[in-house]
Order: structure tokens, then C-alpha cells, then sequence
């Protein structure tokens, strides 16, 4: 048995998530001219796996914000372990770590595992496992959502998230929020097919 664990958990410190909400809120006014969600209706009494896509730094902060004003859920965010050292005052917010290509990983998952057994709870997790270009054609799975749901005793509601950003004609852009309830297999080739047809039907909606 491992003695130590480097593994950063979750915490919700009441004071820093109220200024984190307030800070946040105005940044996001600031910063974009409008702000949509577009989506099913959520389950009060189940909790949230919530799988996004991740193009920028706001990623989390988004995610933060959907969890409040849309799923009214508790926030949780697997976080990469030297990203989250960095900012050590999300773990405050619900954000944990996971050491990919470790021994550590497989405590990440199944802390992450304990998280969506209890209805309160909303865990994000960003399906590449790294920030890449809003722009790929395709976006591919890393395996921990996969291995979750398969893992899982608990009705999850798995909800796909795409968020889009669009300037059009003025200075400061509209941010969209496209989110799906998915109910299909729970396999990663089935995840990943049915996030990507999701995915390219938000964006033939922005284009429209």
C-alpha cells in the first residue's frame, strides 16, 4: 500500500467560491457581448457527468458557470496536476488533480468515481485531456469517461457540452453553450462518434 498520495483534492470553501462566482460573472460580461445556453432539461435528482470540449484558458470557468446558473449542480473538474498547482485556489472552487501516465491516475479516476455516485454533484471532464484548436475537425476521446460510466452504480446523466465563440460583426463575441443529454453505449468509440455528430451539428447551427 502506497503511504502518500500526491493526488490534489476537492474542496468548496464557501468564501472563495462567492468571490469566484462574482469575479468570474463580471469577466465574462466584460469580455463577451452575450452569453446563450442551449439545451435539455436536466434531472434534479441525478447527478452530472458533463463532457466538453477544451480550445482556451475560460474552459473551467465556463463549466463553473453552467454548473450554477444552468445544471444547479456542485462543481467538480478533474485538472491537470502542474496546471493545478499553478492555480491552487480552484482546488478551493472543486477542481482535483490527475497525473496522466502515473500510477496516481487510477486514484484520479476513482476519486472522480465517489464524486458522481452523490445526485448533488456535477463533475466536467474535458474529453481531449489537453487545450487544443476550436478548429480540429475531430475531437478524440482520452478514456476516463468510458471507464466511469462502466464503473459507475449510480444513473448518471451524461450531458455533451460544445461551447462555440463567434465575433460576426463586433468587437466583443457571443459565447454559446450547445449541451445534449446523451443516453447511447458507453464505450469510448461510441462517446466519441456521438460527441463529434453533436459537435458538427452546434456548429452548423452558429453558422446559421
Amino acid at each position: 500500500m502506497r503511504a502518500f498520495s500526491s493526488m490534489i483534492k476537492s474542496r468548496h470553501h464557501r468564501l472563495t467560491l462567492w468571490f469566484f462566482d462574482l469575479y468570474f460573472r463580471w469577466k465574462m460580461k466584460f469580455h463577451f457581448r452575450d452569453i446563450e445556453i442551449k439545451g435539455d432539461k436536466v434531472d434534479p435528482g441525478r447527478p452530472v457527468l458533463l463532457l466538453q470540449n477544451h480550445f482556451s484558458w475560460w474552459d473551467g470557468y465556463w463549466t463553473f458557470y453552467l454548473s450554477k446558473r444552468f445544471f444547479k449542480k456542485k462543481f467538480h473538474v478533474m485538472m491537470l496536476e502542474e496546471q493545478l498547482k499553478k492555480h491552487m485556489f480552484i482546488s478551493r472552487c472543486g477542481a482535483f488533480s490527475v497525473k496522466k501516465k502515473s500510477k496516481d491516475l487510477l486514484e484520479s479516476l476513482h476519486y472522480a468515481l465517489q464524486i458522481i455516485q452523490k445526485p448533488d454533484n456535477l463533475l466536467c471532464l474535458f474529453v481531449q485531456g489537453k487545450i487544443q484548436s476550436q478548429y480540429l475537425s475531430k475531437i478524440k476521446f482520452e478514456k476516463g469517461a468510458s471507464w466511469l460510466l462502466n464503473k459507475s452504480k449510480s444513473e448518471i446523466q451524461v450531458f455533451f457540452c460544445v461551447a462555440l465563440v463567434d465575433y460576426f460583426s463586433k468587437p466583443k463575441p457571443i459565447l454559446r453553450f450547445y449541451l445534449k443529454r446523451y443516453e447511447g453505449e458507453e464505450s469510448i468509440k461510441e462517446l466519441e462518434a456521438a460527441y463529434n455528430s453533436f459537435r458538427n451539428s452546434s456548429i452548423k447551427k452558429q453558422e446559421e
